[in-house]
């Protein structure tokens, strides 16, 4: 008999009340995955989790997906790269193995990074694999870290498995600081300066990021967006971004395993607030949210991507049980309907129309799809919603509130429209989760919108210009600074609640000594070893 089914025997017997038995179903395992954008430095980081899951006393267990993606290949008569083959054509092969190992389910990788870990952990507590048969865990704290995640089905299989002891980590990276990475890894000094071969890493990243072709290819844009904690993988000195990762890693690992009180930064609970004024938004097309708050991280207002409501501010903000209260957003209309795919719609059927040749096409759906797919389709001035960020901005301005000098924290990466009023608004820093492919923002206003950290230099107030001068003080400052834009690291709203409400006791009641200990019937960060109707039977017994 295994050790494991001995340890499972002994606990059955010793069970008293139902929080033993409870307490006898979970496991001291932990899941993490790491999600990031091709270039943005994924090995570094597994690296530094590593460092922190054995600091903390973890036993680690690395699973390459890659490795797994070669397996399947070669398992299934794919011809896959040679061993220790390099090159840009290497890993783009490998992007076309991972797309035909989608094909058939979206979550194929996620399935084979399951049966590894089932093999790892058969092999680590010293009992036989037997495929489609549970391999139980022993007590020993054991992480898994999975590199990398590249699909959102991926992401979601993982979570509803492994549930609260899954962790997915998003890794932010500057996209020049990425293309500037890939062209130096796979290219000669005087390759990289030839414009044929930064399209082609241009190409290679657009792909990686959001495979508009093939469902089950890559979308690691959708799969980063459901992180649990994002880390900056931006620094290109390998000490300095070695120690930062360290850092932020060994904080994510203390929230788990409570070996110090860790609380939420002004920058997380400014986010959280955003979060929490995203998920009132009714919008058919994304719920966006965005939180305003001063220098010292006071709340002064927040919006979301809403219908505006006469008298001020939007629909859903008073929200009333009463039905007598009229609601007039897309969703809630008679007939539901986005008004900004019907306008849309009413563009591409008169161009149809005004085109002979595109007339005479006879499947005026197909044409009208493809036509779709180009910036016709991506036009954004005709929804009704007032955008999370103006709602933001409005509704400081209807208290009486200034915006200059704050600082404004967004889900998803501001669009064109939205950035010229923040940066009219005098706001000084912004932060987001979801970057937004349509947004021209940066394009359109590079005068005054930075995007590098390292280079940013924070506008300067107008008043105090006209106060030196009034002083008849020469003005030195030439550069007159511009509003960061830059993704958000840290916490991430979804994990936010469970990473900081208190749930284990943290002193003694009698000493007042620190005494961290695991609440009483189980912590939620430990998985369950059986699902509901096992734990039905056990408990009813």
């Amino acid at each position: 008999m295994s050790t494991v089914v001995q340890r499972n025997a002994a606990v059955k017997r010793e069970a008293r009340d139902a929080r033993d038995i409870i307490k006898s179903k979970r496991s001291n395992e932990i899941f993490f995955g790491v999600v990031g954008p091709v270039g943005a430095g994924g090995s570094r980081v597994m690296a530094s989790l590593q460092r922190a899951c054995q600091t903390a006393g973890y036993e680690c267990v690395p699973i390459k997906a890659s490795e797994l993606i070669r397996k399947w290949a070669s398992e299934n008569a794919f011809e896959g790269p040679a061993d220790g083959e390099v090159g840009l054509e290497v890993v783009q092969r490998m992007q076309d193995l991972g797309d035909a190992m989608r094909k058939s389910d979206s979550a194929e990788v996620a399935r084979a990074v399951l049966r590894q870990i089932a093999q790892s952990r058969a092999i680590a507590t010293g009992q036989e694999y037997v495929e489609r048969t549970a391999v139980m865990p022993d007590d020993k704290k054991r992480a898994y870290l999975i590199d990398s995640i590249r699909h959102p089905a991926e992401v979601r299989l993982l979570r509803r498995t492994y549930a609260y002891s899954f962790a997915l980590i998003g890794v932010v990276c500057e996209e020049a600081e990425r293309e500037k990475r890939i062209l130096g890894k796979y290219f000669t000094d005087p390759e990289r300066l030839k414009q044929g071969n930064k399209e082609r890493v241009r190409t290679f990243m657009s792909r990686d990021a959001d495979d508009t072709i093939n469902t089950h290819g890559q979308h690691v844009i959708d799969a980063f967006f459901e992180a649990d904690f994002f880390v900056d993988n931006t620094a290109s000195d390998p000490t300095d971004a070695g120690q930062l990762l360290d850092e932020s890693l060994a904080r994510l690992v203390s929230i788990i395993s409570h070996d110090r009180v860790v609380r939420p930064s002004i920058e997380e609970t400014a986010m959280h607030h955003a979060h929490s004024a995203r998920v009132r938004s009714a919008c058919m097309s994304r719920q966006v949210g965005a939180a305003l708050v001063g220098s010292d991280g006071t709340v002064i207002s927040t919006g979301s991507n809403e219908v505006p409501r006469a008298g001020g501010g939007v629909y859903g903000e008073n929200f009333s049980t009463d039905s007598i209260v009229e609601d007039d957003r897309c969703v809630f209309r008679g007939t539901p309907s986005c008004s900004s795919n019907t306008e849309q719609n009413k563009i591409i059927d008169e161009l149809i129309k005004s085109v002979p040749e595109l007339a005479l096409i006879e499947d005026k759906i197909k044409l009208s799809a493809i036509i779709r797919k180009t910036r016709l389709g991506q036009l954004i001035e005709f929804s009704r919603a007032v955008h999370a960020e103006m709602d933001a901005l409005l509704s400081a301005g209807r208290n009486g509130n200034s915006t200059i000098g704050t600082r404004l924290f967004v889900t998803t990466f501001p669009c064109h429209y939205c950035a010229r009023h923040i940066v009219s608004a005098g706001v000084y820093e912004l932060q987001y989760i979801e970057p937004y492919p349509k947004s021209l923002a940066v394009h359109l206003h590079s005068d005054s919108i930075e995007v590098d950290p390292s280079k940013w230099v924070p506008p300067e107030r107008r008043s105090l210009r006209q106060e030196f001068r009034a002083e008849g003080v020469i003005e030195q400052r030439k550069n007159p600074g511009k509003v960061l834009f830059h993704p958000f690291v840290g916490v991430a709203p979804r994990l936010y609640g469970r990473a900081f409400e208190e749930t284990w006791r943290l002193k003694n009641k009698i000493t007042g000594a620190f005494e961290p200990a695991a609440p009483e019937w189980g912590d939620d960060w430990a998985p369950f070893t059986e699902a509901y109707p096992e734990l039905e039977a056990a408990l009813a017994r």
